[in-house]
């Protein structure tokens, strides 16, 4: 992976098997769901059919049994919104609506009571009350899919959606925030992947939010299978494709021209910053085969461009000193410091003594010249290097510490821009095997173009990001 590259890329091809097996402990992205299935005098009920039915693809989890006390469990289950549903021989079916499941949840519904009746009825009830875990200890919070949709939030990161969370405050030495009363190093994960630079601790993938289902962040007390980082951990999870077509197209302008000139800059003379930025993205979704129908297989994918036009320096002017005609030819008699007070003191190494205002025994003094150094005692080699500077384009004065403007208005040159494009394809591809078995692919990524920057000294300073 090269800097500002960013192939800060996270391709995986995984098959997710999820088998169903007596009480296996969640994955990062997924969960589990477990309940007590009970009559109408409150007697626990063995041998009820259960099924998961996930509200947006309309796919069928299970089914599993309840056991002799009446319990249920589906493991590995999941981000999604579900239906439980219960079938037994002399009751009516009964279906739990609403049920949400975030990526490491362990998700208690509600004790699910059968009535006494044929299965061809149906009960259908929706959750009301919060659901709790009552597996974990953990402080946690989840951003659902209409939250990162609809709220006014930062569209480049999906950490952002951390200011959200409460107990955590932004900025921090880590990304995303961090929780209050406490520091530390955050863990960000995609889909259960690690989206961290280990080279900086940093976070290796920016992706927006167009592109992300859900987040989840762990303040406190999180499980055995999280850990990395002493502070928040971050679990973003991709969206995936429903049962019905959907898409989304969206753009993001920013524009100097619709901003007022600093009052700085108009003290001083010096114009307005010019820079541009845009955001522009789609995405689109769904199943291949007909919607609404019993599809297995499921698309999802978003693409963003972000184009940008912004000078270096954030548009600010640049000054600085570079060396004079007379000091490339090693006469520093007219040197000055960088307040503008005269400078000519510049020490003989051969000689022994004080070089200074107020001792000049061992300064240059070619010629009687105090300040020039023999053209016999000149290295060519460091000539040459004092000629790749541009010349002076402004006369220091004095309180100044510099004598070249880049971006000072009329008279200096222009301050270079770079002209960029990042872009962010994002696609999952998900497949419901059977009711037991699923298998998903997922990959996301970061592009830029391979450019070279200048740097505050164009043409000296410039840097190339491949």
């Amino acid at each position: 992976m090269s800097g500002k590259q960013k192939l800060g890329v996270i391709c995986l091809w995984a098959l997710a098997l999820a088998v169903s097996a007596p009480k296996v402990s969640a994955q990062i992205t997924t969960g589990n769901v477990i309940g007590t299935v009970k009559d109408a005098q409150g007697a626990v009920v063995p041998g009820a059919t259960v099924t998961l039915i996930d509200e947006a693809k309309g796919l069928r989890i299970g089914p599993v049994t309840t056991n002799e006390s009446g319990s249920f469990v589906f493991p590995n289950v999941t981000a999604a919104t579900y239906t439980v549903e219960v079938v037994m021989d002399g009751f009516k079916t009964e279906q739990q609506k609403g049920i949400p499941v975030s990526g490491g949840d362990r998700v208690s519904v509600p004790p699910i009571t059968l009535q006494v009746g044929g299965k061809t009825e149906t009960v259908q009830v929706t959750a009301e009350s919060a659901l709790v875990q009552a597996q974990s200890g953990e402080r946690s919070f989840a951003v659902e899919t209409a939250q990162v949709e609809n709220l006014p939030i930062i569209h480049s990161n999906f950490t952002s959606l951390t200011a959200l969370t409460p107990g955590v405050v932004s900025g921090g030495a880590s990304a995303g925030g961090t929780r209050v009363g406490t520091a530390g190093q955050n863990n960000i994960m995609m889909d259960g992947v690690s989206a961290m630079d280990t080279g900086n601790n940093g976070q290796m993938l920016n992706m927006n939010v167009e592109s992300i289902a859900e987040v989840k962040v762990l303040t406190q007390a999180y499980q055995a299978e999280y850990g990395r980082s002493s502070g928040l951990q971050i679990t973003a999870v991709t969206k995936a494709g429903t049962n019905q077509f959907r898409g989304t197209g969206y753009t993001l302008l920013t524009d100097s021209s619709w901003d007022s000139n600093r009052e700085v800059n108009i003290l001083n003379g010096q114009p307005k910053p010019t820079a541009s930025s845009n955001v522009y993205g789609y995405a689109i979704g769904g199943p291949i085969g007909k919607p609404g129908g019993h599809n297995k297989l499921f698309f999802f994918y978003a693409h963003e461009f972000r184009p940008t036009n912004n000078p270096i320096n954030s548009g600010n002017p640049i000054d600085i000193k570079v060396p004079t005609a007379a000091e490339r030819a090693g006469d520093f008699s007219q040197t000055v410091d960088n307040n503008g007070n005269p400078f000519p003191y510049i020490r003989n190494p051969a000689v022994a003594g004080a070089c200074s205002a107020a001792d000049q025994t061992a300064c240059f003094a070619d010629g009687g010249v105090l300040g020039k150094i023999p053209a016999s005692q000149l290295w060519g080699l460091g000539q040459t290097i004092l000629n790749r500077y541009p010349m002076p384009n402004t006369t220091q004065v004095q309180g100044t510490g510099y004598n070249y403007q880049i971006g000072g208005g009329a008279g200096y040159p222009a301050l270079p821009t770079v002209n960029q494009l990042e872009q962010q394809p994002a696609i999952r591809v998900d497949y419901q095997l059977s009711s037991k078995t699923r298998i998903t692919g997922k990959y996301s990524g970061d592009r830029q173009r391979v450019l070279t920057t200048p740097g505050l000294i164009p043409g000296f300073t410039d840097v190339l990001f491949p």
